[in-house]
């Protein structure tokens, strides 16, 4: 009885949660909804990290001075669900306001992005999403260019291929919590389509934005554009001066993580061409780069399922490392992944060191940090406990435990308020 009744309270609460309740105590779920959206005590609430230090995106912008500007690169991909140009404002002002820029250029530019005439996986000339890019100063020298792209768009005709089981005679029968729990499943779409036909078209527009990224300085953009990027109109000293970091959200992890990778095949393609390889330098300089790579609410270990293991794991040692036997066939020096997750978010997972040597491809040179943090604040039902679904997946861009490791990194200072570090030994492989 004490179960069936846990269980009850349990998905009425959720159902609460996720849609709003029209009877059974109005009170009581906004009750349980405003506790549900209260933000976590940093002192009280978990946040448990994991892994090696990482640099923030505060590591080259400190070095700034008022005569010699300091540029950091942040590119931010979003996840499942319809998203439209703007999304990570939020994050943006956020991160900016840890950062201490204080000044905003007026004009975002926004590039619609196509695909380059010499692709391969995708028809050239395509449209392939759009790429909006911010900046913000201060007056100490640092300089913040954000990267945003929108990839959403690519997957409308599969959304509107089931959409007609939200607003058909079906959707109109079902019972309040049923819709809301098939309204979620049918949100699936995206990494369905991902893992199926459309992946080649959404990593296509995840190298167009690694592409953009290193065209140049901000005046070198132009305000509105519809064009591509080829790595021959990137610049070398970007990459090679320029702190370049990537923030993920949900399905946006696995997306930039396969481009990475398919970037880097893009460039074994191209070595024994040396007409190709001309004026290449930029995509040969990722080599000796370190990329640190925020994924929150990342889906990793999720989205792997049936897909192949890349072609060369657990062989680290060989292309990492100034002794590496193999150092002149990895891709990048280092790829830091901090993986965020809320253990109430169900849909978000950890990355276990395993996963990291078993299906990462070991010429990325990755390394994995996890941070295991409530976002969502545990609400106590008496018999039982709920932490909304929703915020679990989604408030990581607010919270200032996230805020402060995303700016200011990990190793040269204490972890934030409430949070704890083990870090792992030095014999500890990646």
């Amino acid at each position: 009885m004490l179960y069936c009744l846990k269980h009850f309270v349990l998905v009425a609460a959720a159902a609460c949660l996720l849609g709003g309740c029209s009877s059974i105590g109005q009170g009581v779920t906004k009750a349980i909804i405003e506790k549900a959206e209260e933000k976590p005590s940093p002192e009280s609430s978990l946040c448990q990290i994991t892994g090696p230090e990482f640099s923030g995106v505060d590591a080259r912008l400190k070095t700034a001075t008022a005569t010699t500007t300091k540029t950091t690169r942040l590119i931010i991909v979003h996840g499942i669900g319809e998203q439209l140009p703007g999304y990570s404002e939020r994050q943006q002002r956020n991160l900016a306001l840890h950062l201490g820029l204080d000044t905003v250029d007026p004009v975002v530019k926004s590039i619609a992005l196509m695909a380059p005439p010499d692709a391969k996986t995708t028809t050239p000339g395509v449209d392939l999403g759009s790429l909006r890019i911010s900046r913000f100063t201060n007056a100490n020298g640092a300089e913040l260019l954000n990267f945003e792209l929108t990839w959403s768009d690519l997957l409308d005709a599969e959304r509107k291929a089931i959409a007609f089981d939200d607003n058909g005679a079906s959707a109109k029968s079902r019972a309040d919590l049923n819709k809301e729990l098939k309204d979620m499943v049918n949100s699936f779409t995206d990494p369905l389509a991902y893992n199926g036909s459309k992946g080649d078209i959404i990593r296509a527009s995840m190298l167009q934005a690694l592409c953009w990224v290193g065209r140049g300085g901000w005046a070198d953009y132009p305000e509105s554009a519809h064009e591509t990027c080829t790595w021959r109109e990137t610049k070398r000293n970007v990459i090679q001066e320029d702190d370049i970091l990537i923030s993920t959200h949900s399905l946006g992890s696995r997306v930039a993580l396969d481009s990475m990778e398919t970037l880097g095949t893009l460039r074994d393609s191209l070595s024994g061409d040396l007409k190709a390889r001309a004026g290449l330098q930029a995509l040969d300089s990722l080599r000796d780069k370190d990329i640190t790579f925020f994924m929150l609410a990342n889906q990793l270990p999720l989205l792997q399922m049936g897909q192949p293991a890349p072609t060369i794991t657990k062989q680290t040692a060989q292309y990492c490392g100034p002794t590496a036997s193999k150092i002149k066939a990895r891709w990048f020096k280092g790829v830091h992944i901090v993986a965020f997750s809320d253990p109430n978010d169900i849909l978000s997972y950890a990355i276990p060191q395993s996963f990291t040597a078993d299906f990462m491809d070991s010429r990325l040179c990755a390394s994995t940090t996890n941070v295991e943090i409530e976002v969502a604040k545990p609400v106590s039902l008496g018999v039982t406990s709920l932490a909304s679904p929703q915020v679990a997946h989604s408030a990581y861009e607010t919270d200032d435990r996230v805020l402060t490791l995303m700016t200011q990194g990990l190793g040269g200072h204490e972890p934030p308020t409430g949070c704890t570090w083990l870090k792992y030994s030095s014999s500890t492989g990646n």
